[in-house]
């Protein structure tokens, strides 16, 4: 009888002790790198919240850090290669800048598809964790988060309301796709313009017209240059958010499990409706500015527009693997989420 409970006594106290090894073990430190800086909306409304949010539901086991403003590297362009290389655990991506990889993404780029972020984010999602989205590096890191932003549309430096004011004149846009609608448009498409670097471009004249969203515009200062808006649903831009694949298979499963209870839809979701809400804000505040010219189009007045981007959508699909039915798929996402939101 003693022998069982000195046996029993020692079990115990071996097992307190693994367990309390194991609580005061440190947590894994993940690098999450961002080129905005720190009060930029994407990196202090969505990415931060989200990255607090995994660590406090990691039991212990993770701690994501924020390095803002390009602290692990500046260029918006570099990200990818910064996780790739472990260099950055995570990082947020915009694709449009490495052509040629996930190329499918560039579906949310296609004009008068997408109507907000909430919709265009789950979609998106939707479409990748069916193994819609492939080739182009999609099995090369760990996916986070696949989302989209909101409409982009016509941004100038010069007065301009209808189409036929853009003829000639230089336009950025971040993605391949959008580059197309600029050329369709009658612009004079410029790529290789990343967003830290775009109001720059227009104040010395370098572009003197751009393709974005309200959120960019806010946080890359180009309201202060651009006062002339033309709003119609150009396109959306993909922007992910990725993760060191060998990075996350090293991680104790706690930390796994934390991640993925706030990846795929969940991350989508709340990306979207971050999104939307400060894409709205924003345009609230833009039209109060006495000194801007925002044109809202109707339907009616939307469909020569609509006709001269045809072109662009028919060579995506040309040029994508399967390129129609995917619309389709994608097409059909949206509508079912517009029907349950």
């Amino acid at each position: 009888m003693l022998t069982r409970l000195v046996a029993a006594s020692v079990f115990a106290s071996v097992a307190i002790a693994t367990t309390t090894a194991a609580v005061a073990a440190d947590p894994v430190t993940l690098r999450f790198s961002s080129f905005e800086p720190p009060q930029a909306f994407i990196t202090s409304k969505i990415l931060t919240p989200w990255a607090q949010r995994v660590t406090a539901e990691s039991q212990g086991t993770l701690k994501i850090e924020m390095y803002p403003g390009g602290t692990l590297g500046r260029d918006p362009a570099a990200q990818l290669k910064l996780v790739l290389d472990g260099v950055a655990d995570i990082a947020w991506i915009v694709p449009g800048y490495t052509p040629g990889r996930f190329d499918a993404a560039t579906i949310v780029e296609l004009p008068f598809i997408v109507p907000n972020a909430y919709a265009g984010s789950l979609a998106l999602t939707r479409m990748f964790e069916k193994g819609l989205l492939k080739g182009g590096g999609f099995n090369d890191v760990k996916f986070l988060c696949v989302c989209a932003n909101n409409p982009i549309f016509v941004n100038t430096t010069f007065p301009a309301t209808k189409l036929e004011d853009l003829k000639g004149h230089n336009f950025r846009a971040a993605g391949p796709v959008s580059l197309n609608v600029v050329k369709s448009l009658g612009g004079v498409p410029i790529g290789g313009i990343t967003g830290p670097s775009l109001a720059e471009s227009l104040s010395r004249g370098v572009i003197d017209a751009t393709l974005n969203e309200w959120n960019a515009l806010q946080t890359f200062r180009v309201l202060d240059v651009t006062k002339h808006q033309i709003i119609l649903p150009l396109g959306s831009t993909s922007l992910m958010v990725i993760m060191n694949k060998a990075k996350y298979e090293s991680l104790p499963q706690a930390a796994k499990a934390a991640l993925d209870k706030n990846s795929g839809e969940v991350f989508a979701k709340f990306f979207g409706q971050k999104f939307d809400e400060n894409n709205d804000a924003v345009f609230q505040a833009a039209k109060s500015d006495k000194k801007r010219t925002i044109t809202l189009l109707t339907d009616e007045q939307q469909k020569p527009w609509k006709a001269a981007v045809q072109p662009a959508i028919e060579e995506w699909k040309k040029s994508m693997p399967d390129g129609e039915k995917l619309l389709k798929a994608f097409s059909d996402e949206i509508a079912a989420i517009q029907k349950t939101k």
